[in-house]
């Protein structure tokens, strides 16, 4: 008897259409909005087409409803207490609860499981920098809109963090979250420096101008002299950036660095020599030495940056020990000091995303594009400043035979080796790329000819002395490579254009005659001398 074919399972149509609930989000205007909560029912239920929305407000201590806004059907706050189990586990779990059939929950919904109209829900809690400001409740879904939300519960999620970040800028700036500042003042102040600093950080992509900005305006509500934010920007390590804004000693940074990767909970045993990178903004403020150690008088607030609900960075600001920070201000520090998040992050992604551009996915070195933006920087500064500059063709000996022999992937191998082996022998300040195929370009700053020759006989050797792992059949094999040399100062190229024929030139001979040596384009010079001395 057949064994019956397994079908694979099929992708569910999508019907949510999440991003024009992001959009209508992004519309809301919190100065003029007035009834906020109701507005976002309304939006979540017309843009994805759910019948049954509702938006809780719950109070953490006695865990009772306090505000309920929904749309689809009748109820009141009273009447949803009693099957309260639900949106109380979601609150305290801080994760989504995500069922088809209620009734397999009977400890969260007996004895009031008739009162549900369908046994399908969703119920996701709704959290800005680790606090929670709500529990949105989606039910009476369909098969199809369950399995449609399991599988983008990431993109449902994120949707929950902008509603999230929503109404708690909404509810502090009008006076309803339990630390809003209760004076009118003081909310127009605050609103007027968040606005002040979206605007001005929107100018800008480049980290030091961003927390220029966010200094400047912690100015404005605090007596601060300098402060500092440990972050993992893009999960590869962390960062710190420490921004002085008064005259600060060199004690008082190592004293705040410490401090700060020792409050850092991602790590905690996370240790100075494992940042990947230290950045001081406003360094003509920092003088020697100082009469008081770092921790007289002075000690360090912490606001933490959630991002994604995940933690993204820990801001630390250093006030006089006897100023005494209200908890107003705390809680407007935690609003800027997420847009400060929010930005920085999306100015690293913009980078990576532009690096990733500029990559060669095969080798990971940098690509013809970005070479050719390397060479036609370094051409203009060694036209105008007479500095020297060489540039290296190097091409791999008989590459089609690997692939012909190994296949295509084991050829690729053979390149990522070769990249290695080029990192290694080269300085951090000379630019690697792959120019096509087999081809590798190397750009070598401040090196004449004969310097580049040397480099490029050493690159040769190690080439030639390495041994490639051909892991289909198990084997070694060895490569060679030629390599064609060209010089700014000795060749004087006209154009970019024409230093790149000048090196192609040189790798043709150097293949011509044998492969597995380096000629440079003075060769070549002499060459087509000597023939024109023969022909007169």
């Amino acid at each position: 008897m057949p064994k019956p074919v397994e079908r694979p399972s099929r992708e569910v149509e999508k019907h949510f259409n999440f991003n024009i609930l992001k959009k209508r989000m992004a519309a809301v205007n919190l100065r003029t909005e007035r009834r906020l909560r109701p507005r976002i029912v309304r939006k979540i239920a017309l843009s994805l087409g759910i019948r049954r929305v509702s938006l809780v407000a719950l109070d953490p201590k006695t865990e009772r409803i306090v505000q309920l806004n929904y749309t689809g059907f009748r109820g009141k706050a009273r009447d949803l207490n009693a099957t309260l189990k639900v949106v109380c586990r979601v609150a305290k779990d801080r994760r989504p609860f995500i069922c088809g059939n209620i009734e397999d929950f009977p400890d969260l919904v007996s004895p009031f499981k008739k009162n549900y109209r369908t046994p399908a829900c969703a119920v996701l809690p709704l959290t800005f920098q680790d606090e929670l400001v709500g529990v949105l409740c989606l039910s009476d879904l369909s098969a199809t809109q369950l399995q449609e939300l399991s599988q983008r519960l990431g993109e449902l999620e994120s949707v929950c963090e902008q509603i999230a970040q929503l109404l708690y800028h909404w509810e502090f700036m009008r006076g309803e979250h339990p630390a809003a500042p209760v004076s009118k003042d003081d909310r127009a102040k605050f609103f007027m420096l968040l606005d002040e600093f979206v605007e001005n950080i929107n100018l800008t992509w480049e980290t030091e101008n961003t927390v220029g900005v966010y200094s400047r305006l912690l100015s404005d509500i605090l007596p601060l002299k300098f402060w500092g934010m440990i972050f993992d920007p893009l999960e590869r390590g962390e960062e710190i950036v420490l921004c002085l804004i008064d005259r600060t000693s060199d004690q008082e940074v190592e004293w705040l660095t410490s401090h700060l990767i020792r409050s850092w909970p991602k790590r905690p045993n996370l240790q100075k020599s494992e940042i990947s990178h230290v950045r001081l903004v406003g360094e003509d403020m920092l003088i020697e030495d100082s009469a008081m150690a770092p921790e007289e008088g002075q000690r360090v607030e912490l606001a933490p940056i959630y991002l994604d609900n995940n933690l993204f960075g820990l801001v630390g600001i250093v006030v006089p020990q006897a100023y005494s920070v209200t908890e107003d201000t705390r809680q407007f520090i935690k609003v800027l000091s997420h847009h400060l998040g929010t930005h920085i992050k999306k100015n690293y992604l913009m980078a990576a995303n532009e690096e990733m551009d500029n990559l060669d996915r095969v080798t990971g070195l940098f690509n013809q594009r970005h070479f050719f933006t390397v060479l036609e920087r370094e051409f203009e500064r060694s036209t105008r400043y007479n500095v020297p500059f060489s540039v290296l063709f190097l091409d791999v000996d008989h590459f089609k035979d690997i692939n012909d022999t190994y296949g295509v992937e084991e050829g690729h191998n053979v390149l990522r080796e070769i990249s290695r082996v080029l990192k290694v022998a080269l300085r951090s300040t000379d630019n690697i790329s792959r120019y096509s195929g087999e081809r590798f370009v190397i750009a070598l700053t401040e090196t004449g000819l004969r310097e580049a020759e040397l480099v490029a006989n050493r690159i040769r050797r190690l080439v030639a002395n390495h041994s490639f792992f051909i892991s289909a059949e198990n084997l070694f094999i060895k490569v060679t490579a030629s390599i064609g040399v060209t010089s700014f100062l000795d060749h004087r190229p006209r154009s970019v254009a024409q230093f790149i024929e000048f090196a192609d030139t040189a790798l043709y001979f150097a293949k011509r005659n044998g492969r597995n040596q380096v000629v440079s384009y003075t060769y070549v010079i002499n060459l087509m001398m000597s023939d024109v001395d023969s022909q007169s």
